[in-house]
């Protein structure tokens, strides 16, 4: 170490941001300049880094904000970020929690008027909110048949702005299953109308995120909240709305750090590694801890050349064959994921080998390795 500067790991996660910036104006494009877009960026937006990419999405015109946790919204708002920020459900409504979203004038959701009244009680000023209804995910969120009731007590509490209402749909894979996008639409919209017909209305009514988008675009109301779309992955269930998108995900890679030919001549059944005498060994500085075990499909890259991932994984390193590429030295490239020398390993390789959503990669990435940024 010099000074306060301490030499990354030779790990590395490539983001094209402006892959990112190209996404948005795709769903400006799709949604019209009418339909605002709420830029769902929980979880370090979407593990691709939530300030960089909070930065990206307002400089391209995104029209508001979605995080999952306090934190995330006060982070993006100590950047100077002004945009309006939801608060998606579960958050507490204690004393430290409400002070928090009053000084950073966030919009909290209201799942049931317990929430709700806890709420204005112990806001100190007039505080923006939504609802929630839950049409299908059985997760979070007022249930259709309660939703109208809910709204107008929320309307009629002190201190309480409703500014919208808004559902997230179960959209899975399978035959049927427009039916069952249908049915889900069908009880929001019946909520919409309940509400309509009460006089009470709505600034905001959200039910597209990015699954929805890709479905139709009939759901798209006054408002969309897209998450993977940003970042050019496509979640599950039936795509039926074409968007020329581009991957956020470009490469991930590390360097090996030792070679050496194994000797081992005894207890070679017990060994660790299922290399055999005169077989060649690699070391990456690529472990547990940065997520590998979700982050291969049980080979990388190595001068072009795919090779197999050998033993277990430890906290910091990952073994390699390095058999085939006899040539390889300490200091190569080894990608986990992406391209070299014309081969590649996809993401969607990845994803597909341990059975996971496409943004479980991104996700994934520890926290100690580099992103680098396009």
């Amino acid at each position: 170490m010099v000074g306060d500067y301490a030499p990354p790991r030779p790990n590395r996660f490539e983001i094209d941001m402006g892959a990112i910036a190209h996404n948005v104006r795709q769903i400006r494009d799709l949604v019209g300049v009418s339909t605002k877009i709420i830029a769902a960026l929980k979880g370090d937006g979407y593990g691709f880094g939530l300030i960089p990419v909070a930065r990206t999405v307002v400089k391209h015109g995104v029209d508001m904000i979605a995080v999952a946790d306090i934190s995330e919204a006060a982070s993006i708002r100590l950047e100077g970020i002004e945009l309006p920020i939801l608060l998606y459900a579960g958050n507490p409504f204690d004393v430290d929690a409400v002070q928090a979203m009053e000084a950073y004038d966030l919009i909290p959701t209201v799942l049931d008027i317990s929430g709700a009244e806890v709420l204005s009680t112990r806001a100190q000023g007039p505080i923006r909110c939504f609802v929630k209804v839950d049409v299908g995910l059985e997760r979070l969120g007022t249930l259709p048949a309660y939703a109208a009731a809910l709204v107008d007590a929320v309307t009629q509490l002190p201190k309480l702005e409703l500014v919208g209402l808004y559902a997230h749909m179960d959209v899975p894979e399978g035959h049927g299953v427009d039916d069952y996008i249908e049915w889900q639409w069908k009880a929001f919209d019946g909520v919409c109308v309940e509400l309509d017909s009460a006089g009470i209305r709505i600034p905001l009514r959200l039910i597209s995120s990015s699954a929805v988008l890709r479905f139709s675009s009939a759901f798209n109301l006054d408002a969309v909240d897209p998450g993977h779309l940003l970042f050019g992955l496509t979640p599950a269930g039936p795509v039926k709305q074409n968007l020329d998108l581009k991957p956020a995900f470009v490469a991930l890679s590390s360097r090996l750090i030792h070679t050496r030919i194994v000797e081992r001549n005894e207890f070679v059944d017990f060994s660790p590694i299922d290399l055999r005498p005169g077989d060649r060994l690699g070391v990456i500085p690529f472990g547990l801890r940065d997520g590998i075990a979700r982050l291969t499909c049980g080979e990388v890259l190595v001068r072009g050349r795919r090779v197999p991932i050998t033993g277990r994984f430890s906290m910091e390193h990952t073994r390699i064959d390095l058999s085939m590429v006899p040539d390889a030295s300490v200091g190569d490239e080894v990608v986990l994921i992406g391209h070299q020398q014309g081969q590649a390993i996809t993401l969607s390789e990845v994803t597909e080998s341990h059975h996971v959503p496409a943004i479980m990669p991104a996700l994934s990435v520890g926290s100690g390795v580099q992103r680098v940024l396009r």
